[in-house]
């Protein structure tokens, strides 16, 4: 079986959308020929519009990037033994690996799948819908909207840029409801935000629920912002964070809303991925309802901040550790009060010397079996290959739960010591309950490289997890039969997993999007499916 590295674990830092790297991939990669835009030679601030990434290649400190430096930095990280400690910990090991708690409930497995968007097509209003992923699926008041990319879109192909699809009913197509023109590149997260209380505290009857959109180079690389939809008048409004650099790409990644436990304020957090945290309240007289502080909570951080959540009250970030930069990345909890603070928990995973990376994924509260009412903090460690749980009742100590490696591996037929990467909880893990049981599960979206072999629909498919409340794991495959995707690796990976908002779908149907862009260029590759539970006989003879 031919072997091959993703793009997660390749030295991918020429990228202007703040991509760490993780292991060293060959000079003849490609990635320089991709930012050097006007074929020259040389990479330039404008065409990487990154400066931590751009400062990192530029050796010689001229202002342009050439092949010669570009191959000196990707080709030194492999010979000084950070990407062959990732390569080594990332081959497949089918003996001696972590644990595989897999469940015999089928429950969410056995969904059945059909296309429910097919790119490339024209919306009832004559608009183009075409995408290179699906970023997020979120359920927003009765309807059912979807994030779409246009991340290393074909530049040959019609690009109306990146912008939110609307889904109004159960039975109605995908509609444009808002794009974003170049050179935007994507929706990088959509979130329907809840506020209870008002800036100062103040109970809000009934809540606000506001549907928020955001990403990179929106309108103005001079501002950092959001957009705000009006629902009354289906208009999007902006909401600016702060000013920026125009080097600075300054992609927004995550949204939450999280009340302080000192003020009793609903704040929005927003993590952008310069490094800086922001928070906002809600503000029925501001742009967008939404008004920003623009000092950062928390600013410096060197890498992505890839996920936000919360367990017990608190807050908490996951920052990519960057390997010459020890406790700048890592777990962060937020001190709430009046002047709020994050505090720096710790990190792990697999580094040598602080060399390499362990990116969190998917923070998510799960209840703590020994103490009631206490929750611990669920996690995927991308680099790593595993699943984890991290107890804030034990000085955060971290535990792992399911290696992600070792099934795959086995589950596809990797051999001995192929490098092989597993990527899952990209943004979330969704929760779910069962109509029929009641059981509540968590469904953690996700992918692998290489996969299945064979060119039919399940070959090209893409798979998730079902995490059962006793800790026990089940796996599932989105692919619709009738379908066989056309796209390199197929469906690659599931990004995003929702609960059909729909009543008349009762809790039965659910969403899925995805595809992973990297290695472009790509065309009409974002997908979207709908996953039905087989019909029940409850009360039936």
């Amino acid at each position: 079986m031919r072997t091959e590295l993703t793009p997660y674990l390749v030295l991918v830092a020429l990228t202007a959308m703040g991509v760490r790297c993780v292991a060293a991939q060959a000079p003849t990669d490609g990635v320089f020929e991709r930012y050097d835009r006007d074929a020259n030679g040389k990479v330039t601030p404008q065409e990487l519009p990154n400066p931590r990434t751009f400062e990192r290649f530029d050796v010689n400190r001229d202002g342009a990037i050439t092949q010669a430096e570009y191959n000196q930095v990707a080709g030194g990280a492999a010979a000084g033994g950070a990407g062959q400690a990732d390569a080594a910990f990332a081959a497949y090991h089918r003996e001696g690996g972590g644990p595989v708690p897999l469940s015999a409930n089928t429950a969410f497995t056995d969904l059945r799948f059909s296309r429910d968007w097919t790119p490339g097509t024209e919306d009832r209003n004559g608009k183009l819908m075409t995408g290179t992923e699906c970023n997020y699926l979120v359920a927003h008041g009765s309807r059912l909207y979807a994030a779409i990319s246009l991340w290393n879109h074909d530049p040959a192909a019609p690009n109306p840029g990146p912008g939110v699809l609307v889904k109004p009913s159960a039975a109605a197509p995908w509609e444009v409801d808002v794009q974003f023109p170049p050179p935007s590149l994507r929706v990088a997260v959509l979130a329907s935000l809840t506020f209870a209380t008002d800036a100062e505290g103040r109970k809000l009857d009934p809540p606000v629920s506001l549907l928020v959109a955001a990403g990179s180079l929106f309108e103005s690389r001079r501002e950092v912002a959001v957009f705000v939809r009006d629902d009354t008048t289906g208009r999007w409004h902006k909401s600016v964070i702060a000013g920026r650099s125009a080097r600075d790409v300054g992609e927004v990644r995550l949204l939450r809303v999280h009340r302080d436990k000192v003020t009793g304020v609903d704040r929005v957090i927003g993590a952008v991925t310069n490094g800086n945290v922001y928070s906002a309240v809600y503000d029925p007289s501001a742009p967008g309802r939404i008004r920003w502080n623009s000092e950062p909570e928390l600013a410096g951080r060197l890498a992505r901040i890839m996920s936000c959540g919360e367990a017990n009250g608190d807050a908490y970030l996951a920052v990519d550790i960057t390997p010459d930069a020890p406790k700048n990345g890592g777990l962060f909890r937020r001190v709430d009060g009046p002047q709020p603070r994050w505090e720096w928990i710790g990190e792990w995973g697999h580094r040598r010397d602080h060399r390499g990376v362990a990116w969190v994924r998917g923070l998510t509260a799960i209840p703590d079996p020994q103490q009631p009412g206490k929750e611990r903090l669920l996690c995927s460690r991308e680099v790593d290959g595993v699943i984890e749980v991290v107890d804030p009742q034990r000085n955060h100590e971290p535990r792992v739960e399911f290696d992600l490696r070792r099934h795959f591996g086995g589950l596809v037929g990797a051999q001995e010591g192929q490098l092989f990467t597993t990527l899952f909880a990209y943004n979330e893990m969704t929760p779910a309950v069962h109509p029929d049981t009641g059981e509540p599960v968590l469904l953690i979206a996700g992918g692998i490289m290489p996969g299945l072999p064979g060119n039919d629909a399940r070959a090209k498919g893409a798979w998730y997890l079902v995490r059962h409340a006793d800790g026990r794991y089940g796996t599932g495959q989105v692919f619709d039969p009738a379908v066989v995707p056309l796209a390199v690796g197929g469906l690659r990976s599931v990004r995003t997993i929702c609960v059909s908002p729909f009543p008349e779908e009762e809790g039965r149907v659910f969403y899925f999007g995805g595809f992973d862009a990297a290695r472009g260029p790509h065309r009409d590759t974002a997908w979207i499916y709908e996953g039905a539970l087989p019909p029940t006989n409850k009360g039936k003879p």
